[in-house]
């Protein structure tokens, strides 16, 4: 009610009084608005980055808390939902003709109608300290590392092949100390 924005349609996965997440999304067609919906989810908070939405199959696939929403374009209308992830999805990838999801707690390959085809769950979160190369799909394997920098490579029908230990990202972080520019000056 007290938002900035209103929205024609509203698709919410969960509890509507505990959203953690909501994302506005909005069609233009030569600078005028077409379409408009809002979606939300409870569970951990999605921002939007580069991996957490793809075009696919005509229409808009996109992260929000614990569920992946597929969204007709341009119209909006809800396609499917599926709760991925019992905390937060970080991301979402192609693979080959269906989805895989970088969640916190599960990596999920999602069909391109939503169903659930495999979950695989690691040791801790599947992310590290500085959430850096902790997720990747390769052409034949994915590969992903858990907070304690176990790292595990899955085929793609999600059974394990292999699991190794690495190291932490050490980079050396350099400090540039820059002489404050004064406000006065005294001659």
């Amino acid at each position: 009610m007290d938002n900035i924005k209103s929205y024609s349609k509203t698709f919410i996965s969960g509890d509507k009084n505990t959203l953690t997440s909501q994302i506005g999304v909005e069609v233009f067609e030569d600078d005028k608005l077409i379409s408009s919906c809002l979606i939300g989810s409870e569970g951990g908070g999605t921002g939007i980055t580069g991996n957490t939405s793809l075009i696919s199959y005509g229409g808009l696939v996109i992260c929000c808390s614990n569920t992946v929403f597929k969204l007709t374009i341009p119209d909006l209308n809800l396609e499917w939902k599926t709760i991925s992830d019992p905390a937060t999805c970080f991301g979402i990838h192609y693979l080959d003709k269906d989805y895989v999801v970088h969640g916190e707690l599960e990596i999920t390959r999602l069909d391109k109608d939503g169903k659930i085809l495999w979950q695989q769950s690691g040791r801790d979160i599947w992310t590290t300290a500085e959430a850096y190369d902790d997720f990747a799909v390769y052409d034949d394997y994915i590969l992903a590392t858990d907070w304690e920098y176990n790292r595990y490579k899955f085929d793609f029908d999600g059974k394990l092949l292999e699991e190794y230990k690495v190291e932490p990202r050490k980079e050396e972080l350099t400090v540039v100390k820059e002489e404050a520019k004064k406000w006065w000056k005294f001659w």
